[in-house]
Parts: structure tokens; sequence; C-alpha cells
């Protein structure tokens, strides 16, 4: 056998050979319908939620990070500030190789979970007791997490699917849109349109809802009320796929670090499928047709 075809075969084999693809389950809390995977962490089963607004491998409490062996602990906290304008600090760490079920991820950012300070529930009657024991010791997946694989949210099966295919795209019929984006510090930033404007928004599977902040809003933006809920939404379109469409609620402000005009989130990915390829900074959405 010609030698070069020899090598082209083995190269094939030991690609095909390397490939991994995990699916893991998601289910959705009532409150907030954040969505919840459940791993092998350190011999035993946890929850995590998918928070797609956060940049950081994982956030777990203490009582978790203290179960890592090979970690090593930053000399300096880490300072962020959530949607409600709070400043918080927290203990972070590098994890070298840490195992989430079949998968090891290398050089892994950790960092101590602190509870996120803007609420907005699908149920509007819960009390403040019920928002302290949702928001008890959580433990979060980030994007960071999937910086070398290819990410796949797929809401109406209940599913995500992480995959190390460097050819995803070839696999990908016409019903898949492309959609640009870029990372700032508050996560992956996609283009939405109104019909007269652009706004740049993170999306974000920890938010239950879609916002967008009113100042963006251009003057001939629609704004819809729904009195039910004491809200009002505008409509808007993905701007390299008129088809995606996102209703986001209009709310007064977000803090002035936050500079993206506002939120993807629950409600697009119930009716859409999104794929992230990290490696290559590629992403496409497929909306789901329902009958």
């Amino acid at each position: 056998m010609n030698k070069k075809i020899l090598f082209l075969i083995m190269l094939f084999m030991s690609r095909f050979a390397q490939s991994q693809e995990v699916t893991w389950d998601l289910t959705f809390d009532n409150a907030y319908n954040l969505p919840t995977v459940i791993m092998e962490f350190q011999g035993e089963k946890i929850p995590l939620i998918l928070d797609t607004g956060s940049k950081i491998d994982l956030h777990l409490p203490m009582a978790l990070i203290n179960k890592i062996p090979n970690k090593t602990e930053n000399s300096k906290k880490t300072k962020y500030i959530d949607l409600s304008g709070n400043t918080e600090e927290a203990r972070s760490f590098i994890v070298d190789k840490l195992a989430l079920d079949s998968l090891t991820f290398n050089n892994v950012q950790v960092l101590e979970y602190k509870s996120w300070g803007l609420f907005m529930l699908n149920d509007r009657t819960k009390t403040d007791h019920d928002k302290e024991e949702i928001d008890a010791e959580k433990s979060l997946i980030g994007l960071g997490l999937f910086k070398d694989y290819v990410l796949t949210i797929n809401y109406p099966e209940n599913k995500i699917t992480i995959s190390d295919d460097i050819k995803v795209s070839d696999d990908l019929n016409k019903n898949w849109f492309s959609i640009p984006f870029y990372l700032n510090n508050y996560g992956l930033v996609i283009n939405l349109f109104d019909g007269s404007k652009n706004y740049e928004m993170i999306l974000d599977t920890g938010a239950s809802v879609s916002i967008i902040k009113e100042e963006s809003l251009s003057p001939s933006s629609s704004k819809i009320s729904l009195p039910k809920y004491n809200v009002r939404y505008t409509p808007l379109e993905m701007t390299d796929a008129a088809s995606v469409k996102v209703e986001a609620i209009i709310i007064d402000s977000l803090p002035d670090k936050f500079k993206s005009d506002g939120i993807i989130g629950s409600n697009f990915f119930r009716t859409n499928i999104v794929k992230i390829d990290f490696r290559n900074k590629q992403m496409w959405v497929q909306p789901v047709v329902t009958e």
C-alpha cells in the first residue's frame, strides 16, 4: 500500500479514536427555570447549574472545593459585580486536572460560590424565604469549562452535549444559522435587532428571562405591555438570522459596568438549539419547529 495513503488512514483512525462526545440530561427548577446537570464529582453525584453568563469554569461552595486534591489557591481574591450592582469578593483556585463524569478537564479555574443579586422569578408570588432557599449554596458551570470543546445547548430535548469534534460545521444542515459572537467580562455577546437599532446581548442560560435596558432602546422601539405581570417587553430578532426571535423584558437599568444592552435568557433557549465551537470561535443556532 502506498505509504502516503497508509499515513492518512492512520491519521484519520487516530482522530476518530480520540474524539469524545458526552451528553448530560438537563432538569429545570420551578422558580428560576435554571438548567441543571448531574455530574460525578470526587466520587459523588452533584447538581451543577449551567450558567453561560459566567466566564469562570466552575463556581463551587467551599465544602466541595475542599475535596479537590490538586488545587492551588490564588493569592488575591477575585472581585466581581453582580447585576444588582453589588460588589463581591471570592476565593479562587486553579486545578491542574479535574474529572467530571467521564471527562478530564485541564487547568480549571474554580471560584468560591457567592449568590447573585438580581432575581427575576417566573412565579412572582415567591417570598423572600423562598428566594433564600433557592439561592442556598449552589454549584455552577460557566463558559470557561468548555474552552476546548463544542457545546450544544438543547433545551427542547432537555440535554447538553460537549464534543471535541474539530469538523462540527461539516455536519450542519441549512436549518442552522451561523451567528457571530465575541466574549466580554460578562460572557458571550451576540447582536439582536429591533428594526432600527442593533443591540449587544449576553447569552445567559442562568437568566430566567431575557431583559434589555430601557435606556438602550431607540425612540422607535416597540414597547408592549403585559398588565398581568406588570412588565413591558420589546420584540427582537437576530441580526444575522431574522427568523430567530426573542422577546426581552424592558428594565430600568443595569450597573454602569455592565456595558452590554441586555441578556438573552431561558425563553430564547426554549425555542432554539445553540451550538458553540469555542476553539474555532464559531456559533450556530437552529430554531425549533413546533407543530
